[in-house]
C-alpha cells in the first residue's frame, strides 16, 4: 500500500513540476530595429549599418558587435540577441553618414523588447 501512495504522489509531483515548468515565460534578449532616413526624411534602401559597444570603437569604427547590416526597402534593420547595454550605431550609405546626427540609443537596451530608433543620414 506503502509503494502505491509513493507512486501517486510521486507522479503528482512530477506532474506538478511539468505544469509550473511550462507556465515558465522565457526571456529574450533585446533586439534593435533602426530606422534609416535622408535629410529629407525618405527612407534609405540599401544602408550599411553597424552596432558598436563604446563610443571610442564608434569613433575608430573598429569592433562592431555583429556583421554589418544592410537596410531593406523600407529602410529598416533589425539586430537581434544583444545585451542590455547603450549601443552606438553608425550608418553609412552613398559617401554620407550618420556622424553629425543619431549615433547612440539614448539609454540601454531592455530585455523582451524589440527598441527601436530613428538615424538620419546627412
Amino acid at each position: 500500500m506503502t509503494s502505491r501512495r509513493f507512486r501517486i504522489l510521486g507522479s503528482i509531483a512530477l506532474y506538478m513540476a511539468f505544469v509550473l515548468y511550462s507556465c515558465t515565460k522565457v526571456d529574450t534578449l533585446p533586439q534593435l530595429e533602426i530606422q534609416v532616413l535622408d535629410e529629407n526624411g525618405a527612407n534609405i534602401s540599401g544602408a550599411y549599418v553597424a552596432l558598436f559597444d563604446s563610443a571610442d570603437e564608434w569613433n575608430n569604427r573598429i569592433n562592431p558587435i555583429q556583421v554589418w547590416r544592410r537596410t531593406d526597402s523600407d529602410g529598416k534593420v533589425v539586430f537581434v540577441d544583444l545585451k542590455e547595454i547603450t549601443y552606438y550605431v553608425y550608418v553609412r550609405f552613398d559617401g554620407k553618414d550618420n556622424s553629425v546626427g543619431e549615433v547612440s540609443t539614448s539609454e540601454p537596451l531592455q530585455v523582451n523588447q524589440r527598441n527601436k530608433i530613428v538615424v538620419h543620414v546627412r
